[in-house]
């Protein structure tokens, strides 16, 4: 997983959680005025079509459409500036955590086939073999990490050891 992929990932869940909040407190909000959606969409110049996708968390409203809905309903858009901020940090530490697990899974396999050619008196034999070896090594370990980014299981790996911190 590149760090394009890792910050896409991450936006679009970020995205759908704030759109989520969105569409509760819209449709909260509303209710509480006791509008309809028509109503509402009368009131905000923002179609029908739009109001119930909103409401629904199908979408990611644009700022000038939420600023309508908030001046209409009355609620402040100070949330989202907030949950970006501590989902970024969140984001940063995760990845953090994910570099290092891998670069501490490099080192500790190198190391371990490093002591099992030391203590061999007949491996290897030519320094072939010991390159081939080693080839063999960094491309066992080059997939299982491939694997792990792809599939988020180092993911799974961090957030369970290092809950502490």
């Amino acid at each position: 997983m590149t760090l394009d992929d890792f910050k896409q990932k991450y936006t679009f869940t970020m995205n759908k959680e704030k759109q989520n909040m969105i569409a509760t407190i819209v449709k909260e909000k509303r209710n509480d005025l006791k509008f309809t959606q028509q109503e509402l969409a009368d009131i905000s110049n923002i179609s029908l079509r739009s109001i119930q996708r909103i409401e629904k968390g199908e979408v990611n409203p644009r700022m000038h459409t939420l600023k309508s809905l908030s001046k209409c309903l009355d609620f402040s858009l100070d949330f989202l500036d907030c949950n970006d901020k501590s989902d970024v940090e969140k984001n940063e530490k995760s990845l953090f955590r994910e570099v290092t697990i891998s670069i501490f899974m490099i080192i500790a396999t190198l190391l371990i086939s490093t002591a099992f050619i030391f203590q061999s008196n007949t491996f290897p034999e030519t320094d072939f073999e010991f390159c081939l070896y080693y080839f063999v090594i960094v491309s066992i370990l080059s997939f299982v990490l491939a694997l792990l980014w792809k599939h988020n299981r180092i993911t799974i790996i961090t957030s369970s050891n290092f809950k502490n911190i």
